[in-house]
């Protein structure tokens, strides 16, 4: 491949991979009909706290009343769980992870040994039947039994609404919900809900593309997340109509799941519910004080309220129905998460060819982890030992492409003398590749084949847990950028900073546009080239350096270790280059009239 179809990759690769940082651009808050907001107000200060935080919904058969009695609130725990169960609503206010700190960011103020946890921020419990027309107020009692904790309501007409949890070992535990019809006559029951929880930001910090609700039909999973809810046609949000809820499923939900960067709470019924719905809910922005003072929190976090979806159905006397669902709440770890029959693994999105890729690369990360004791060092080894593993292709591709430019000359002579006869050009060209033993697709193999290592490297490194919290040199998180000052004021610039916040300095970035740099000025570009892509690759680095300035620093040592391997390689092939050996600079003399062997 020449050097025109890699930086026409290399841009598509800039905007696939750059996309994360242009969509508060192309795809702004939806401003197009919202939920309904009611206000939550109670005695108990840690949910009014809540509620402050998160505009209560919603949309459809749910909607939060004002709770005028007190909270009653019990806890259920396991040594990697802890579940804080709300008597308003009847569902789990909090699902904390005691395994999992809140905050690992060594910039961060927040005290030690707060917990990381699902559905904070939310406008309403998770795992319930919440508030509707099947449980009126949405007033439950709780309490505990001898396996859990046990909710039920007293609805009019006889109708009793129950659920039971109970926990066990690790991040997997049961949901009973039933609805029982104790009186004496049939009752209707009316479309409901049963809430999965909503998908909310980690910390305050988190952004929006590293969220969103999964739902699985046995076949595909789906992601419903910001892009989906901004509805932009080819980037433009301006000609498209923002949407604020989705509705899907016929019958045939196997799982339901809220997602963050690193955690996931996934629900798994018995039987398929009817479908899932998915609402869109504005949090609460931080305050130009806190803006000013963290130049890096997300300046409009949002809350995906997921939830599967029952038709109405009618219950005869003494008739009840049961639904039992299987809950993970935990990381995304894919040791966790491939034990499931269901397939809960692709919340992870490891599918295609780039799946099976970072799947591979995180078991042999992990691996690589069980010898060295630092993920940082870790990351270092890996990237050298695949960037060796394809060093001869690579070898190979560079010398082929090193020939191809020596043999330009004579290959554009052959052009020019055949420029009109296209099919005797082609037989022609073809001819002189075979007698200098060129391969066409030398090039472009080499690239074929490591494309999806690169891409499943930045898929597995993105959503890795095992990185968040470890330190590597100045880096305190690679799972974070490797912020050491925030300059403030300075956010205007695009794709760096926030708008009107403050510009971060990144330290791994620069060196990855360092030596990126360097590895561009190996690679002469060829007199053959037009001026304006001479020009694209030479500041493509710059272009490549903006996009990754705010990835994660386990991201940006991965790529700036493959562009020292890549300068390495570049300046041994260049060391062995040699007369007679076909990767020389020497052109060849075009063949002359009269001369037989070579003739063209």
């Amino acid at each position: 491949m020449d050097r025109k179809g890699i930086a026409f990759l290399a841009v598509c690769l800039a905007g696939m991979v750059g996309l994360k940082y242009v969509a508060d651009f192309i795809w702004p808050t939806p401003t197009g009909a919202r939920p309904r907001v009611l206000a939550v107000a109670s005695s108990n200060a840690p949910l009014a706290s809540t509620a402050q935080m998160a505009p209560a919904l919603l949309a459809g058969p749910v909607t939060v009343p004002t709770f005028q009695a007190a909270e009653e609130s019990l806890v259920l725990e396991n040594d990697l769980l802890r579940l804080t169960f709300t008597s308003h609503g009847g569902g789990a206010r909090l699902i904390e992870l005691k395994k999992y700190p809140a905050s690992v960011d060594c910039r961060d103020t927040t005290p030690n040994g707060v917990p990381s946890a699902l559905n904070r921020f939310a406008p309403l419990p998770a795992l319930t039947l919440g508030v509707g027309p099947l449980t009126g107020d949405g007033l439950f009692n709780l309490r505990k039994t001898g396996a859990g904790v046990h909710a039920e309501k007293a609805v009019l007409n006889g109708l009793m609404v129950s659920q039971d949890w109970t926990l066990s070992n690790g991040y997997f535990f049961e949901t009973v919900v039933t609805v029982e019809n104790r009186g004496a006559a049939a009752v209707s029951i009316p479309p409901h809900d049963y809430v999965v929880g909503a998908a909310t930001p980690m910390d305050r910090h988190d952004m929006a593309e590293v969220q969103g609700a999964y739902w699985f039909n046995g076949e595909k999973a789906e992601q419903i997340n910001k892009p989906w809810f901004a509805n932009a046609t080819l980037g433009c949000s301006t000609i498209s109509t923002p949407r604020s809820e989705f509705s899907g499923g016929n019958s045939n939900v196997v799982w339901a799941a809220v997602h963050n960067q690193f955690f996931a709470l996934i629900a798994q019924p018995d039987q398929s519910s009817a479908g899932v719905r998915v609402v869109d809910i504005p949090l609460p922005a931080p305050s130009p004080s806190e803006l000013a003072a963290d130049g890096r929190l997300n300046p409009q976090p949002h809350a995906y309220h997921t939830s599967l979806t029952y038709p109405a159905q009618t219950l005869q006397p003494g008739e009840k129905v049961v639904r039992k669902h299987t809950i993970y709440a935990g990381p995304k770890e894919y040791s966790q998460l491939k034990s499931s029959e269901k397939q809960i693994d692709l919340v992870m999105d490891f599918t295609g060819i780039t799946g099976i890729c970072a799947k591979a690369l995180l078991l042999l990360l992990n691996a690589v982890h069980s010898l060295i004791p630092s993920y940082g060092a870790s990351i270092v080894v890996l990237t050298i030992v695949i960037k060796l593993a394809f060093w001869p292709l690579t070898s190979a591709s560079t010398r082929s492409m090193k020939r191809m430019s020596t043999l330009q000359p004579q290959l554009n002579a052959i052009r020019e003398k055949y420029k009109s006869d296209p099919a005797k050009m082609n037989q022609k060209t073809m001819e002189f590749m075979k007698e200098h033993r060129i391969n066409p697709m030398a090039g472009c193999l080499p690239l074929v084949l490591t494309f999806p290592v690169f891409i499943g490297f930045f898929f597995m490194l993105r959503t890795a847990i095992e990185l968040r919290g470890e330190s590597f040199l100045w880096c305190c998180d690679l799972s974070r950028p490797d912020s050491v000052y925030v300059v403030p004021g300075l956010g205007f610039i695009p794709l760096l900073g926030i708008p009107g916040i403050g510009l971060p300095i990144n330290i791994m970035p620069v060196l990855y546009l360092a030596t990126a740099w360097w590895q561009s000025t190996l690679t002469p570009v060829s007199p053959q080239m037009d001026p304006a892509q001479q020009k694209m690759l030479k500041y493509m680095p710059v272009f490549f350096g903006v996009l990754f300035y705010n990835y994660s620093a386990g991201l940006t040592l991965y790529w700036t270790t493959q562009n020292l391997m890549t300068i390495l390689q570049t300046k041994i092939t260049k060391s062995n280059e040699g007369p007679g050996k076909g990767t020389g600079t020497a052109v060849i003399v075009p063949a002359q009239p009269g001369r037989r062997k070579g003739s063209v």
